[in-house]
């Protein structure tokens, strides 16, 4: 494709208006070329910026999920992703589940209440864009958080991993006791939000309440819990809130191929990306591609012991959220999402992605099932 009908193509993803509130360098962000992996099996192709995500509107229009990889920039991993290395595999197959008598008193403890004013507090940010001094200092009240909660466990490690752009991702990392600690099981979700009608504005509105403040609050009341009980895991714990998912998942693919390349053994991966929305009523929805499936079946069954909600399946039809990231690095992941791709919150990426939108009841299924999770892989 020439130059001029690339910048045709990247000038017309922004409407009239929000082109009025975009400065010129900002702007010019649309036009550069990225090397885009939509995750629907074709092949990556060097593509502007606007062009990905004009694609990614037109999904969320559709009712289907606009994700996809960015992967300029990203470093060759140093093994074939494909088989999957076998020292990264944790057997799945008729493993018992073990902890029962410290979810039984564990689960209680689990108050939404708090999730709520988690939620509260990262969307009143004006956005969390990966680029914006907001998007930056939500990434430093999060790390705040796991710090006041682990002060009294020196166990407990709180990082802000680096990136090339002005947003860290968190990392919480509760260390693992005996032979297995140096194996990793991780739950994660995106801390960054955009408004894709203002894209490139640092200053744009993006309260991202679903998308992704809900996964983040949820995610952190499990590590609340977890600490709360006197939890003591045999693997390492780590609880990550990922930069610039919304631009093509580059905190997760940083930290992901990191840990490929460096050899670190993550057995499990749990991605919350959006836990507030009952579109589909009051169920968890599997995401069946880009997935382990293995770990998914060991997922659901933690569902049928442990939370005892209804769940059912679908397809993003590719790379919708970072889990896509462990995936490619060769990692075992699963996704559990708040609707089907049919049914999911319309008012994401825009100014009304607010927590008015959102069930708290809802968003406990999640909640429940990342502390079965990390209890049960922990062992």
């Amino acid at each position: 494709m020439k130059f001029i009908s690339v910048f045709a193509i990247a000038v017309a993803f922004l409407s009239s208006q929000a082109q009025a509130h975009i400065a010129q360098p900002e702007a010019a962000e649309l036009t550069q070329l990225r090397l885009i992996d939509r995750g629907d099996g074709s092949a990556p192709r060097w593509m502007p910026l606007g062009q990905a995500l004009e694609y990614s509107q037109k999904s969320h229009g559709e009712g289907r999920c606009g994700g996809f990889m960015d992967l300029t920039g990203q470093k060759p991993l140093l093994e074939s992703i494909s088989p999957k290395v076998e020292y990264f595999r944790l057997s799945l197959e008729d493993r018992p589940l073990t902890q029962a008598e410290y979810l039984s008193s564990a689960l209680p403890l689990i108050d939404m209440s708090r999730v709520r004013s988690t939620v509260e507090a990262l969307s009143s940010n004006k956005n969390r864009y990966y680029k914006s001094t907001h998007g930056a200092k939500a990434a430093s009240w999060i790390a705040d958080q796991f710090k006041g909660m682990a002060r009294n466990r020196a166990d407990v490690t709180v990082e802000l991993y680096k990136h090339s752009w002005e947003q860290p991702s968190v990392i919480a990392t509760i260390a693992g006791q005996g032979p297995h600690k140096n194996e990793i099981v991780v739950i994660g979700g995106h801390l960054d939000s955009i408004n894709q009608s203002g894209f490139g504005n640092r200053e744009m509105v993006a309260p991202g309440a679903d998308d992704n403040a809900s996964g983040i609050a949820t995610l952190m009341e499990v590590y609340q819990v977890i600490l709360q009980s006197g939890f003591r895991p045999d693997r390492t714990l780590a609880f990550m809130g990922y930069a610039g998912e919304e631009v093509g998942l580059l905190g997760s693919q940083d930290i992901a191929n990191a840990y490929r390349n460096t050899k670190k053994s993550v057995v499990a991966v749990m991605q919350l990306d959006m836990t507030g929305f009952p579109g589909a009523g009051n169920q968890v929805v599997f995401m069946t591609d880009n997935v382990s499936p293995e770990l998914t079946k060991f997922s659901q069954k933690l569902m049928d012991t442990y939370v005892k909600v209804r769940w059912s399946t679908d397809r993003c039809g590719y790379a919708c959220s970072d889990h896509a990231s462990w995936t490619r690095a060769g990692y075992a992941s699963v996704m559990p999402f708040e609707a089907t791709m049919s049914t999911d919150n319309k008012a994401i990426h825009s100014t009304q992605d607010l927590i008015s939108k959102l069930d708290f009841n809802h968003a406990s299924a999640f909640a429940r099932l990342g502390l079965s999770f990390m209890a049960e892989l922990s062992k």
